[in-house]
């Protein structure tokens, strides 16, 4: 279960099937109503109509079965719906390396926009392939793991949630895409990376560095051997997205 805050409802569409609606949720893509009932599934289906209509932003919990993400509740238009969007930019430097961490911010939501540069033997079939890969891996790697939650009272946490948008209109991060293997860092992506790398790449736009070991470069580097997204691909963890609750004043928790 994970709340999901400032997003709207798109698109609708359900069939004669019973309690089988769906809501193209903003940032978030096609999510399945609850049909565990057909009461829940209508009440849930008239909600995001007038929220639709309004333009409204909602709150919703939503929980993965399988490999669906259903929408369980849909409520309050304006809890989550108070924070400017936000563009950050700030440098950041590790060892011998530098870069500029850059991201637009909105409450609990992070859009990337990255330019994907293709070498000429990147065939289009080929970059449409990649480019669904490494959204749906850095996505669904990040997305869900932890909360905002606001300070006084902390009664409705809202989820952590990130997108990535591949667009030449104001990038936040270009990257050269080499067709085949190799060692990939921020600007350079292979096209054989998956979406655990590109997941990698990614928390460096966010302003964290490199967590393995790299004596030869970095002596000092510490920590290292974390068992993190920053150190082998894995795992996202607390302190990772901390900063990211810091700046709209909440504390970071499990989502």
């Amino acid at each position: 279960m994970a709340v999901s805050c400032k997003r709207q409802i798109q698109a609708l569409w359900c069939n004669e099937q019973e309690s089988n609606a769906w809501v193209w949720l903003s940032g978030a893509g096609w999510r399945k109503l609850d049909d565990r009932n057909r009461d829940a599934c209508t009440n849930l289906l008239e909600i995001a109509s007038l929220a639709k209509n309004r333009n409204a932003d909602v709150m919703v919990r939503e929980e993965l079965r399988g490999d669906t993400w259903f929408i369980t509740e849909m409520y309050d238009f304006s809890l989550g719906g108070t924070f400017a969007a936000q563009e950050i930019s700030f440098s950041v430097s590790e060892c011998i390396f530098g870069w500029t961490a850059a991201f637009l911010q909105q409450g609990t939501h992070i859009t990337a926009r990255i330019q994907l540069n293709p070498d000429a033997d990147v065939s289009a079939s080929l970059l449409q392939e990649v480019q669904d890969r490494w959204k749906r891996g850095i996505e669904d790697k990040w997305s869900y793991r932890f909360s905002c939650c606001q300070r006084p009272g902390c009664t409705s946490p809202c989820a952590l949630t990130f997108e990535i948008q591949w667009t030449s209109d104001r990038p936040h991060l270009g990257v050269r895409v080499q067709k085949g293997g190799g060692r990939s860092n921020l600007g350079l992506w292979h096209t054989d990376d998956s979406g655990d790398v590109a997941s990698h790449e990614f928390g460096h736009l966010l302003g964290n560095v490199d967590e393995y070991a790299e004596p030869s470069v970095c002596p000092n580097r510490n920590p290292v051997n974390t068992g993190t997204v920053m150190d082998d691909n894995t795992e996202v963890v607390l302190r990772l997205c901390s900063p990211l609750c810091t700046r709209i004043s909440g504390d970071t928790t499990p989502a």
